[in-house]
């Protein structure tokens, strides 16, 4: 069952190659097999029906777990998860379809499931290993995704920046311009990179706590800044800064225009004692901004 979701799936399975506004197979599959679903909730008592029980009760399965396949992912990037899946997964928690196998994705792929803070060479090797390559890329993929939510839930320039590594790799896969293995040595790296976020702040001297090291991130997203300046001026702007957020943000500041406008005067000012370039001002009292916004429920509670 577990072979037959993975080629569904898979991007190098035929059918699954289509133009803009073409159905792959596996929408095709789960619009069929929902199809399926209904008409066997309504006549599937009869007698005439039994020999194609087994057949259905597989297609079902496999729809079942494609649901919960997509529901882990949207999960995993903060998505909501549709009503029709829900409706779906509650059916299957209440053991109505399968087993409790079907949900392990990493046991369906084949492969243990990883821990993003020691991955040593045997833990790598497991994906690498797995039987069912694409489950364990999107496995992998939807581990990575989740944990750097985590991590930087606090920080949009770096959930931004390696966001946008994920869907990069996973374009590659799905145009098959990377081979499983590829692709699940990309992933394995961007792992070993959000595995380490918690400790980049340590670099600094003194070390940057979680706040200073996002607005660190904020005023060294421009390469020519980080050129001008180096890490020691950029990350005394970020110490500064927090220090203006915990001074100025009152509890409702993200709708009070005065409060808004006493924030980037007092980041203005503060970019212009340092040096900071000043045709790249704009822009990073934008990101700053939007950094404290981040912040600020976490903050007001």
């Amino acid at each position: 069952m577990t072979s037959t979701v993975n080629f569904l799936c898979s991007p190098a399975t035929p059918g699954n190659q289509v133009e803009d506004g073409e159905e792959t197979l596996a929408a095709q599959f789960r619009r069929l097999s929902s199809q399926l679903a209904r008409a066997w909730a309504i006549c599937g008592r009869s007698e005439n029906l039994v020999p194609l029980r087994g057949d259905a009760q597989f297609y079902e399965e496999v729809r079942v777990w494609m649901g919960k396949f997509d529901a882990e992912e949207r999960h995993a990037s903060g998505e909501p998860v549709p009503e029709d899946v829900e409706r779906l997964l509650a059916q299957l928690m209440a053991g109505s379809v399968v087993s409790s196998e079907v949900l392990d994705i990493y046991g369906a792929a084949g492969m243990p499931r990883p821990a993003l803070s020691d991955l040593s060479p045997e833990l790598v090797a497991g994906p690498q290993a797995a039987e069912n390559p694409h489950l364990a890329i999107e496995a992998l993929r939807q581990l990575v995704m989740a944990k750097t939510r985590t991590v930087t839930r606090h920080n949009i320039v770096r959930q931004l920046a390696l966001s946008e590594r994920l869907v990069e790799i996973m374009a590659k896969y799905t145009n098959q311009q990377r081979t499983s293995a590829e692709v699940i040595a990309a992933l394995i790296e961007v792992a070993r990179e959000v595995a380490a976020e918690a400790d980049r702040g340590a670099h600094f001297t003194p070390p940057l706590t979680t706040d200073e090291l996002a607005f660190y991130d904020a005023v060294a997203a421009n390469e020519s800044a980080v050129d001008l300046q180096g890490e020691t001026v950029l990350a005394t702007i970020a110490r500064e800064l927090v220090t203006i957020m915990r001074r100025d943000i009152k509890t409702d500041w993200t709708v009070r225009d005065d409060v808004k406008a006493k924030l980037r005067s007092s980041i203005k000012r503060l970019l212009v004692k340092y040096d900071y370039p000043p045709d790249r001002q704009p822009a990073a009292i934008k990101l700053v901004m939007e950094q404290m916004e981040s912040m600020a429920p976490r903050l007001a509670a």
